[in-house]
């Protein structure tokens, strides 16, 4: 009777084992390293949709999904979405945003990292890990710009026009125009943000206005930049932590609050 039991118990483990992970329609079936090149939904408020690349139809995201390289992602009015990204870090988005997940590559031996995100349309918050220094990049990039960062808060906004606004809260953002920093990434690799030491833009020949192939800024805790749609830059200044208070901000804060230090 003894053997039995054994045996039964035996055979339902195997079973157990044979049965595959659950997949839906539009994902592969869900995969257990975090550091697979895959991001995960972690939260959802309202709705958003998902147009894989090389697809013409959108089809509806729900908490839990994955997206990995190439996947366009429309948030809806009224709605809200936060992706935990293979290394640990936060991404979340506003209503009425649209942003292209460029690459989510985390290698778990070397713990470097190569993500990047580009944004097309809308409010973005990123709370990245500060685990990693250095090593690898992570990136938010826009039509007309690049902001690296290391362990960092901060937000970006691409508005209707095509200028953006970067506002960070903690840390540094490396923000460089993006034909520059295209051209400082090596094909094929991760590029390492370095950044050079410098407060302000390379130094130009005359008094004229900072153009797209010529700057570069850190952008200090605290600070605001101003890119204008023709790619033109303004210089990082001050922004009162008052007046910037709004619905997206508070919300913002208090889920990093949450989470605490990553």
């Amino acid at each position: 009777m003894k053997l039995f039991k054994i045996n039964s118990i035996v055979i339902f483990l195997a079973c157990l084992v044979m049965i595959p992970y659950p997949a839906n329609a539009d994902n592969k079936a869900v995969s257990i390293a975090i550091g697979s090149g895959t991001a995960v939904i972690s939260m959802l408020e309202g709705s958003a949709q998902r147009t894989k690349k090389g697809a013409t139809a959108a089809k509806p995201l729900f908490d839990g999904d994955f997206l990995s390289k190439g996947d366009r992602v429309t948030t809806g009015k009224k709605s809200r979405i936060e992706l935990k990204m293979p290394d640990g870090s936060y991404v979340r988005y506003g209503e009425s945003t649209t942003f292209e997940l460029v690459s989510a590559v985390y290698d778990v031996q070397k713990k470097k990292r190569n993500i990047s995100i580009s944004m097309i349309l809308g409010k973005t918050w990123a709370k990245v890990s500060r685990l990693f220094g250095r090593r690898g990049r992570f990136t938010i990039s826009t039509r007309t710009a690049v902001a690296g960062v290391r362990g960092t808060v901060y937000r970006l906004n691409v508005n209707q026009d095509g200028s953006v606004m970067i506002k960070v809260y903690w840390g540094e953002v490396v923000v460089n125009n993006r034909k520059q920093a295209q051209e400082a990434a090596e094909p094929g690799k991760m590029m390492e943000l370095t950044p050079l030491p410098v407060a302000g833009p390379y130094p130009v020949k005359g008094p004229h206005p900072v153009s797209m192939e010529e700057w570069t800024y850190i952008v200090k805790s605290l600070q605001q930049i101003n890119i204008k749609p023709d790619g033109t830059v303004t210089k990082p200044f001050r922004f009162d932590i008052k007046e910037d208070l709004n619905d997206w901000v508070l919300w913002n804060k208090q889920r990093d609050e949450i989470l605490g230090d990553i």
